[in-house]
This record gives C-alpha cells, structure tokens and sequence, in this order.
C-alpha cells in the first residue's frame, strides 16, 4: 500500500507557506512579548509609587481609578491620549531592546536533511 502523493500545488507552495507561519509565529510571539512587557512596566510604575508594598500599590490604583472615574468626559480623553502615547513609547523602547530576538529572521540558514546547516 503507498501513501497517497501531494497535489503538486501543495509540494510546490510547502515550503514557502511554512516559512511564511514560521515567520508570523515569531513575529506574533514577538509582538506579545513585547505588549506583555509593556503591561509589566506600568505595573511596576504603581509598585514604585506605591513603595515597593502591597498595600500602597493598591491605595495608588484606588486613587487612580476613582480620579478616572470622576473625571469629565474631556479629561477621561485626553489622558487615554497620554495614556497611549506614553505606552507607544514604552513599546519601542522595549523593541529596540529586543531587536536581537527578530535579527535571525532575515538571515534563515537552510538545514539540510540530517540537520546540518
């Protein structure tokens, strides 16, 4: 009994199509680190204001939240502008730290069968 032989679509465009999810995977992984990161360094900003304690972080998000809150519908957007940008900025200092971790993706080595580059 043989196996069932691939259109030749399919063993033409193989390659390729699994290179392309290859690079989107990383380049997916990579975004969502960085985002995550991102995330972790305004959590860290309310753990410094709030002293390095559990109590005090909390009281400054307290503090936070009913501000936002209470705030007039102007105010509410011109922070979530600031909010942003500021994240924005985060976000390329991190990428620019990370850079290396997408640096091999223009340069992908070719393996042969037994795993020899």
């Amino acid at each position: 009994m043989r196996p069932a032989a691939l259109s030749p679509s399919i063993q033409v465009h193989g390659p390729r199509w699994a290179s392309a999810c290859y690079v989107a995977l990383r380049i997916s992984g990579w975004l969502a680190t960085c985002a995550g990161l991102v995330a972790g360094l305004w959590v860290l900003f309310f753990v410094l204001l709030g002293e390095f304690t559990f109590a005090g972080f909390v009281l400054h998000l307290d503090n936070f939240a009913a501000r936002y809150v209470a705030a007039e519908p102007e105010r509410r957007a011109a922070f979530e502008t600031q909010f942003w940008i500021a994240s924005g900025l985060l976000f390329l200092m991190v990428g620019v730290l990370r850079r290396h971790g997408l640096a091999d993706l223009a340069s992908q080595a070719k393996e042969t069968a037994d795993g020899q580059v």
